[in-house]
């Protein structure tokens, strides 16, 4: 999957570039940007507890801020094609709803926005699709739903990859561009069911799905390497 995706962005900046030959431009980008997981709230029983009673565990525990480094290309029509390659390291909390403790977690994505745009003088408007691919995680987690697993967990609860979209406004100063935009993704990036077993006379097997998207708030800075 991963080397769909930089495929996927070669021929994109192979169209941008056969469609706009004399007239593309390309240089870096970073940023930050605050990132929470979006789904529904689950239910399982800690393996460690003696009660059989489910707990509810929250995805709206708050945001985490990230950082996102890559690089871009795109056209200086006034009505412009953008690609753009970046690293971005996001984060999420989740909430014991009956503790009300929080945790933190991180992971790591190759993004790849495609973006078609307006410039009217320095100010833009832009969105359009995104594939994120999975990179890397810190294991926590999968640490953390493996309390709610009577064996640790073998495999790591991240998706591959997950599409989504993207949409902002931005600026820009010479060879400087300040862009904000809001990334969501419209797949999972991350899911598992929790197995937990019912407490009284006849205790029933259930499952509880753990299914989260992203959302995050993006504020990045661009700097033109070419002419």
């Amino acid at each position: 999957m991963k080397k769909f995706s930089t495929s996927l962005f070669i021929l994109l900046l192979a169209a941008v570039s056969s469609v706009y030959a004399q007239s593309v431009e390309w240089g870096l980008k970073a940023g930050v940007q605050m990132t929470q997981f979006m789904g529904s709230d689950f239910e399982g029983v800690l393996a460690t507890s003696s009660s059989r009673t489910p707990e509810k565990i929250s995805s709206k525990g708050g945001s985490t801020f990230g950082y996102t480094l890559g690089g871009y290309v795109r056209s200086t029509e006034n009505v412009f094609l953008q690609g753009e390659l970046l690293v971005s390291v996001k984060g999420a909390q989740l909430e014991r709803l009956s503790t009300s403790t929080k945790t933190s977690v991180q992971y790591g994505q190759l993004d790849i926005p495609f973006s078609i745009g307006y410039k009217h003088n320095q100010f833009e408007i832009s969105g359009g699709p995104l594939l994120s691919v999975q990179l890397f995680e810190n294991g926590t987690l999968k640490e953390f739903l493996s309390q709610y697993s009577n064996t640790p967990l073998s495999f790591s609860p991240y998706k591959s990859y997950a599409f989504g979209y993207h949409a902002g406004i931005g600026a820009h100063f010479n060879k400087l561009g300040v862009n904000l935009r809001y990334l969501a993704s419209i797949q999972p990036v991350s899911d598992m069911y929790i197995s937990y077993t019912t407490a009284g006379s006849d205790p029933q097997l259930r499952e509880s799905l753990f299914q989260q998207n992203f959302g995050s708030l993006q504020l990045a800075i661009s700097y033109r390497l070419s002419k």
